[in-house]
């Protein structure tokens, strides 16, 4: 469990400087490592890393999903752990973890939305229980389309005409690897994000004036927390390479599979890209 990775973490730091985190937490800086808070295990480099701090396995215990993976040092001081590279972090003095708890989601009936097509493929049925097949699923009665606001979606590269929608299937979504440097901006301040870093977009849809990025989660009941690193890792990145030519939402489903279907849609709104400028824009919920 990375909770229990992070006490570890946390009691590195303090045996090989019993005041470094102090004096971090007390300070008016927003990063650690900075040049007011050298990095104390090779002062030449402006992240941590698991090479550094001889931790094994750093896939298990850096990525942040929910406020379970951090130890309650981490949560009580608020720092929290930014990945930003090949088994690379630095600390960021706010929050990343949003309570989904303290939303209140405003339920859809049936009869709002329809099917972008006269048929539910068969496929999607009886299927594998994936998060990747949800969102198709999702997709295909129209849910997305109802939540999104908009007549045509754009998937993958093909063209599909049908009676209620024009498609146009499209997509750079899955596993990413960059190769370029990207920023962790904020209102305080920004740090980067260095070339190599690797993370996953869980779809991606796009009309002639928006890209619409989601994250997805599946499981047998509503979470209760998640981070927003897992939007805005995708965001920054397709920004990047689009130039900031269109518009990008950003699109939290929680998928739930227990007794009957249920998809609870947000959408989260980051101010110029800035992490700690974050609204919630609208958040629904269909019934299967």
């Amino acid at each position: 469990m990375a909770k229990n990775d992070w006490i570890e973490i946390i009691d590195i730091f303090y045996k090989t400087h019993n005041s470094y985190l102090e004096d971090f937490i007390n300070s008016i800086d927003y990063f650690c490592p900075s040049s007011n808070h050298i990095n104390i295990f090779n002062n030449e480099i402006s992240v941590f890393s698991a090479k550094q701090l001889c931790k094994e396995k750093p896939g298990n215990w850096i990525p942040i999903y929910k406020k379970e993976d951090l130890c309650e040092y981490l949560l009580d001081n608020t720092i929290m752990p930014i990945r930003c590279g090949q088994a690379e972090f630095f600390f960021y003095k706010g929050e990343i973890i949003y309570d989904l708890k303290s939303i209140d989601s405003k339920s859809v009936s049936i009869e709002e939305y329809k099917l972008i097509d006269e048929f539910i493929p068969l496929t999607l049925e009886n299927f594998h229980k994936n998060e990747n097949a949800f969102l198709n699923k999702a997709l295909a009665l129209g849910i997305i389309n109802h939540f999104v606001d908009i007549k045509e979606l754009y998937l993958f590269r093909k063209s599909i005409q049908n009676k209620n929608y024009r498609r146009l299937l499209y997509g750079q979504f899955g596993k990413i690897k960059t190769n370029f440097e990207m920023k962790f901006k904020t209102t305080k301040g920004s740090k980067t994000i260095n070339k190599g870093f690797q993370f996953e977009i869980d779809l991606v849809l796009e009309n002639k004036d928006e890209i619409i990025i989601f994250e997805a989660k599946q499981g047998s009941k509503y979470r209760e927390s998640f981070s927003l690193l897992q939007l805005y890792y995708p965001l920054i990145y397709l920004a990047k390479i689009t130039k900031n030519k269109k518009k990008i939402r950003t699109v939290f489903i929680d998928i739930i599979t227990k007794d009957c279907e249920n998809y609870k849609l947000t959408e989260f709104a980051f101010t110029d890209h800035n992490f700690d400028d974050v609204k919630i824009v609208k958040s629904l919920k269909y019934s299967i």
